[in-house]
């Protein structure tokens, strides 16, 4: 039985309008099942008999009944070529969907800009993971005028959070028993450093100074670290120390991979502007494959010891994984709402807003913090910004916590559970 996405409405309307789309993302997220159930006929280009088929003949793709779906297209680029010159030849709306892993470095495939739509899936979203059985959504908080007030209560706490976050939002991993999920987990990781680099055309030398960054990286998520203190960290118990260069490449492969998910700095406007950090945050694009990378234990989680390069950030693991599992939806909320997303930070460290999703001149400031209640303190930067920006947006204010109960505050700061947060 298939278990519907978030991004199922968006692929149907976009096919409603043009005739090729692309949905793309890391391995495992579930893009094969959901344009599966999306498209009328399915081709597999990992089996020998559909690739030989429709490279032979490719005109085969548009005499079938649509959508079309390409699966694993990238084993047969040339379709990829096929497809993008019959979209300039007139092709019809709802034709095509390609599905798969990225293609090599240096591939002469063409873009496909302005011609191919591509669509981005992530794992799954706090909605889709059935944590409420109501939400309180982004799309009705970015519409809000002064007068919303929010209400709710959930049974989720802390620990409920953890145990999501172990649970990984991999629909074929997060339902199989703790063991299996572990075991699932580092061979998904071990998979990006022994192969995917590889398969994708990135020479990696020493899978061990990999192996190093990516732990390093880890230990970084929901942080705006500095991409050399992120290498030094990595370096501090490891003999094989990467060049610069090779660190960057790193980075540029993950995120063709779609391994990490980084948040950008928010670009203000008006008298905000000279102050700003232009670091982006860091994050994975699922916190379990931070856990994985660290071998971090369930009961390990409070005494864990990260690379003293992010303990200036005054965060707990437990924060930081907190924060990333609230980033993983909000990315998705924020696409899905025709949205940007993004983090503030002043350049001296003294105010910061966990995210922002800006639509337009709305801007919805969220804080994030991993606690079952909230104080006068955790709300003081939303409102500090919204006293500083005052004119030149409308914003909401939005704290979300580990807590049971949603409310308004008399600031206006809308205090929301995790497990209600919605699209």
């Amino acid at each position: 039985m298939y278990d519907g996405r978030l991004i199922d409405r968006l692929i149907r309307d976009c096919l409603a309008e043009l005739p090729a789309i692309l949905v793309e993302g890391a391995k495992a997220v579930g893009k094969t099942r959901t344009c599966s159930n999306i498209a009328k006929t399915v081709y597999t280009l990992d089996k020998d008999a559909d690739r030989e088929l429709l490279t032979a003949d490719p005109s085969v793709i548009l005499s079938e009944t649509p959508p079309v779906l390409l699966d694993e297209w990238q084993l047969a680029p040339e379709l990829w070529s096929f497809v993008r010159h019959a979209v300039d030849d007139g092709l019809h709306a709802g034709a095509v969907l390609f599905t798969g892993s990225s293609t090599k470095v240096n591939a002469k495939i063409h873009s496909g800009a302005g011609r191919i739509l591509r669509v981005k899936m992530r794992p799954y979203t706090i909605e889709e993971r059935q944590m409420s059985g109501e939400y309180i959504r982004v799309s009705d908080l970015l519409a809000a005028n002064k007068a919303l007030k929010v209400q709710g209560k959930t049974d989720k706490l802390i620990g409920d959070y953890l145990d999501e976050i172990f649970r990984s939002g991999f629909p074929g991993i997060r339902g199989q028993s703790e063991r299996a999920r572990k075991l699932l987990l580092q061979s998904y990781v071990a998979n990006i450093i022994e192969h995917e680099f590889e398969e994708n055309g990135f020479q990696v030398k020493k899978p061990e100074s990999l192996r190093a960054w990516l732990m390093a990286y880890a230990a970084c998520i929901a942080t705006p670290a500095k991409y050399q203190a992120i290498l030094d960290a990595s370096m501090a118990n490891n003999l094989e120390t990467p060049s610069r260069p090779t660190a960057n490449n790193y980075r540029d492969a993950l995120s063709i991979l779609h391994i990490v998910d980084e948040v950008p700095a928010f670009a203000a406007m008006g008298k905000l502007l000279p102050n700003l950090a232009k670091a982006p945050k860091h994050f994975l694009m699922d916190a379990a494959i931070a856990i994985a990378l660290l071998s971090v234990s369930r009961d390990e989680l409070t005494t864990v010891e990260r690379p003293k390069a992010i303990g200036k950030f005054n965060k707990t693991f437990v924060g930081q994984l907190f924060e990333s599992f609230v980033c993983q939806s909000l990315i998705v909320y924020a696409e899905l709402n025709d949205a940007e997303l993004s983090h503030f930070r002043l350049a001296s460290g003294t105010r910061e807003i966990d995210f922002i999703i800006k639509k337009g001149r709305k801007l919805l400031l969220t804080e994030v913090k991993a606690s079952a209640s909230v104080s006068e303190d955790d709300a003081r930067h939303l409102n500090w910004f919204e006293a500083e920006a005052m004119g030149e947006y409308e914003i909401t204010k939005v704290l979300v916590y580990a807590g049971p109960f949603a409310y308004t505050r008399n600031d206006g700061v809308h205090v929301i559970p995790a497990s209600m947060l919605g699209v």
